[in-house]
This record gives structure tokens, C-alpha cells and sequence, in this order.
């Protein structure tokens, strides 16, 4: 079984590139749950979870229950890019 991935959005451009990011990651048998926290309906529920995480800003990224830096993640991923081109 894969991993359960949660995505809390914000509908800014950082939100759509984390979506597209982590569903271009993802296994095929992830589970990826996105809370759009902007739009009037459906958002309850992720504004709930989200604070149950202590989320305070989106875009965040939950993997298996535990908060995701998308911040470290982005900066390793360049480094990692950056490693295998100079190679």
C-alpha cells in the first residue's frame, strides 16, 4: 500500500507547482487527498485538519500524518538537480 499524501492549498501559484510536483512524485498507489483551504465549499473540512496538524500556512504538504518542509523538500530536489547535471 503507498502512502497517504495531503496536500492544503491556498489557490496561489506555490500551491498549483507543489500539486503538480507531488502528484509528478507519487507513487501509483499513493493517496493523494488536496484541501483547497480558499474555495467556499469543501474547505471545512481541510481548515480542520489543518489545524489538527498545526498547519499554519498553506501550501503545506502532510505525508503519512507528518508535516512535510516543502521548503527543505524544493531546496534538495534543486540540489539534487544540480548534482546530477554537473556530473
Amino acid at each position: 500500500m503507498g502512502a497517504t499524501i495531503e496536500i492544503f492549498a491556498d489557490g496561489s501559484p506555490s500551491s498549483s507547482r507543489i500539486i503538480d510536483e507531488v502528484k509528478a512524485l507519487a507513487c501509483s498507489k499513493c493517496e493523494i487527498i488536496v484541501y483547497h483551504l480558499h474555495e467556499q465549499s469543501g474547505a471545512a473540512e481541510g481548515k480542520e485538519k489543518a489545524k489538527a496538524y498545526g498547519i499554519l500556512a498553506a501550501p503545506a504538504v502532510t505525508l503519512n500524518g507528518r508535516i512535510v518542509d516543502v521548503d527543505k523538500w524544493n531546496k534538495e530536489k534543486t540540489d539534487n538537480h544540480i548534482e546530477s547535471e554537473s556530473v
